[in-house]
This record gives C-alpha cells, structure tokens and sequence, in this order.
C-alpha cells in the first residue's frame, strides 16, 4: 500500500468515525433526524473532496514517474549517436597526418571526409542538447552534479579536443614528430571514447532505476 492509498483510507475511517458521532445522538429522538442529515452531508462533501485531493496528487505523481522515464530513455537514444565525435576526431587526426607526411600538401578526399564527420557528429550534438534540455528538469540535484555527459560537456570536448589536435600538427609539422603527434591524438580519442562509455552506461543503469521504482 502507498502512501496516498493509506491517507485516503485513514480519511475514510476518520469520516465514518465522525458519522458515528453525528447519528449517535439522533436514535431515539426523531426530532434530531434533519440535522444529522445536515452533518452527514457535510462530513460525505468534505471527505470526498480530501479523497479528490490525494487521488489528483498520486496521478501527478504517476505522470511525473512516466514522464521522467520517457524523457531518460529519449536521452539515452539520442546518447547512442554521440560517438561520431570519436570519428570527426579520426578524420581531423588523418588530415593532419596527411599534411606532416606532405610537407603541408592538403588532400581533398580528406577534408571532404571530415567536413562530413563533422556535420554527422554537429546533427548527433544538436539531437542530444535537445533530449538533455528536456531530461534534465527531471534530474535529482545529486544525479545532474555526477552525470558524467550533460549537452556542454560534450560541446567543450568537441571544441577542445578539436584544437588540442590542430594544434599538436600546428607546433610540430615535420614528419619526424609523428610518433609523438600520433600517441598524444590516440589520449584525445579515447578520451572521447570514455566520456561516450560512460554517459551511455549511466543513462541506462538511471532506466534501470526508475523502472524499479
């Protein structure tokens, strides 16, 4: 039994009580019949009107239930997308590595290649910011502070993984840093692979949870 099932019912009893209290007094005594119907009347209009109460509570409650596991699970499908930003990671680290094996002779193939991963990843950030604006209202405090993959933090990732690889070709062109510039690229990627792991294996222990409840 819930909560607002256990309140109706200590209403109910609590009423019929008092409807005790009321025709108590009137057996025996025919004089007294109108006005116990009076109280009686009083007391059904006010019990039905707390029953009305909780029952509206407990179905708001209800709502709030289903439509928080909606709003989780529509996260966690726009979520399975969000590792095409590992693969715009790979085409950016590819067209630098072109150029540091070319001496800075650019590949059209290979921009074409990233451009496109890059409007794949921007549709699956853009899906995921949408769900995330609409999830997190029905976030706990507790849960928003250690999700690991709210919308701006795979937005920073983004921007910042981005430049960290340029900017690693940028500083060390030659073709002789490519050792270097290829293991620092390979923390950046998993870096990006982590963050996708662990906001995926989140958001579905989250389903399970709420399913339970």
């Amino acid at each position: 039994m819930n909560r607002s099932d256990a309140v109706t019912l200590a209403v109910v009893g609590a009423g019929l009580f008092m409807a005790g209290v009321v025709w108590q007094p009137v057996f025996g005594d025919y004089s007294k019949i109108k006005d116990a119907l009076e109280g009686s009347s009083f007391l059904a209009t006010a019990i039905a009107a707390v029953v009305a109460i909780f029952t509206l509570n407990a179905w708001k409650a209800q709502f709030r239930h289903a439509e928080r596991f909606k709003s989780l699970k529509d996260l966690k499908d726009a979520a399975t997308d969000l590792h095409t930003l590992r693969g715009f990671l790979f085409c950016v680290e590819r067209r630098c590595a072109h150029l540091m094996h070319t001496n800075g002779v650019p590949s059209e193939e290979l921009d074409v290649a990233e451009e496109t991963a890059k409007q794949k990843w921007l549709s699956a950030l853009q899906t995921y910011n949408r769900a995330w604006s609409t999830a997190v209202v029905f976030f706990t405090p507790k849960e928003e502070k250690v999700f690991s993959g709210p919308a701006n933090v795979f937005t920073d990732k983004y921007m910042d993984n981005t430049m960290r690889i340029i900017m690693l070709y940028a500083n060390a062109p030659g073709v002789e840093n490519y050792g270097n510039f290829s293991r620092s690229c390979r923390v950046i990627t998993d870096s990006a692979k982590d963050l996708y792991a662990e906001t995926v294996s989140e958001l579905e222990w989250m389903l399970r949870q709420k399913f339970r409840d």
